[in-house]
């Protein structure tokens, strides 16, 4: 009887650890906020730090990335790397990176370096599931609310900060509307070469826009191919 009582608060709490959210999609082109450690060293040897890229996408050292200033302001030199953008394994799945909407925005949130497994519930991607990192803690406004999900996806919309892809590849590119982003495959024509693959995925294996989308997610063990690209990793709790 025991035992059986043991499982069944087991069952339950993995209930509790879903969470039914929105998906919304994103990229800025700013350093991530999981970047920064505001010098707490536990969180080096806890999880790591979210690595960030120079301008052209190189990865920047250890601590001249947890130094350097995002892009998104004047003079700074941290940017998101193209290496973030979503990465297809089959019809049905997908690794990447994402904004979990909080009411904390700084880099010891403890949202950072964790991974969900997401899965959609309504839109074109129905029944398909997406391993995410959260590598950024963003705040709520407008359709996006607490809990929500902004997956980093180039073209996906710059959100308020719209000088940080300016600044990254210049202005020869169209990076759709502030929110929400490009609306078609054919705009992704429009990006930087090197994150088009990375838009065309919205269109070809999420099937669209994706923006308002019901999902359910919980967390999970991250996959290696997310902490070999973002360099950190928190525990399952």
């Amino acid at each position: 009887m025991r035992r059986l009582l043991f499982l069944l608060a087991a069952i339950a709490g993995q209930t509790l650890a879903q969470t039914k959210a929105k998906s919304y999609t994103g990229w800025d082109c700013c350093k991530p906020l999981c970047a920064t450690v505001n010098g707490k060293n536990d969180l080096l040897r806890s999880r790591g730090v979210v690595s960030v890229c120079d301008k052209n996408n190189k990865v920047q050292e250890l601590q001249a990335g947890i130094r350097a200033n995002t892009g998104c302001s004047s003079g700074g030199s941290a940017y998101m790397c193209d290496t973030y953008a979503p990465i297809p394994v089959s019809d049905d799945l997908s690794y990447g990176f994402a904004i979990h909407v909080t009411d904390n925005q700084n880099g010891d949130n403890p949202s950072c370096c964790k991974c969900h497994e997401v899965t959609w519930l309504t839109g074109a991607a129905a029944n398909k599931t997406m391993v995410v990192q959260i590598v950024t803690p963003g705040g709520s406004g407008g359709d996006v609310k607490k809990n929500d999900l902004i997956l980093l996806t180039p073209g996906g919309g710059v959100g308020p900060l719209s000088s940080g892809c300016t600044s990254q590849y210049g202005n020869s590119y169209s990076w759709g509307e502030t929110r929400g982003g490009v609306k078609n495959r054919e705009a992704c024509e429009k990006l930087p070469a090197n994150l088009q693959g990375g838009c065309y995925w919205r269109f070809n294996w999420a099937r669209g826009e994706i923006n308002g989308w019901d999902i359910s997610y919980r967390q999970v063990a991250c996959p290696s191919i997310l902490k070999e690209i973002s360099g950190c990793e928190a525990k399952l709790n």
